[in-house]
């Protein structure tokens, strides 16, 4: 092989690497940007709704002394899902689905020993209902 032709190939193969190298580099950097802005997004709506997920969950269910949120998960559809479990007992989860602007009543107990509600399941209150009563107290 002739000298230029192998200056060549080694030019193009050293090209070659340098941008295989700076694509992985570039999809890294996106991917653990988006999991930045993921946790912090999480964290925000783990800020806003807890406590409404909290009042929900004392003001409808018996016996509920304590809240405890673990994280979210998000649905492939997008929906945010709320991860927490009450009375410091990890046996009584719970997944609390964010369907529109806030938390209101979309709550799935796991457990058959999770506390029962106070009404029956048909009569529960949301969480606007209970500001509002909260209000004309």
């Amino acid at each position: 092989m002739e000298m230029k032709t192998k200056i060549i190939l080694t030019s193009i193969g050293v090209l070659l690497l340098l941008s295989i190298t700076g694509g992985v580099l570039f999809v890294k950097h996106e991917i653990d940007k988006r999991e930045t802005v993921e946790k912090d997004r999480n964290s925000q709506l783990i800020a806003e709704e807890g406590p409404r997920i909290e009042k929900y969950l004392k003001y409808n269910y018996k016996d509920i002394h304590s809240v405890t949120i673990t994280g979210v998960d998000n649905s492939p559809t997008g929906i945010p899902h709320i991860l927490g479990y009450v009375n410091d007992n990890k046996k009584l989860s719970f997944n609390a689905g964010i369907y529109d602007e806030h938390f209101e009543t979309a709550l799935n107990p796991s457990g058959d020993s999770f506390p029962h509600t106070k009404l029956p399941d048909h009569e529960t209150l949301t969480v606007s209902e209970i500001e509002k009563l909260e209000k004309a107290q």
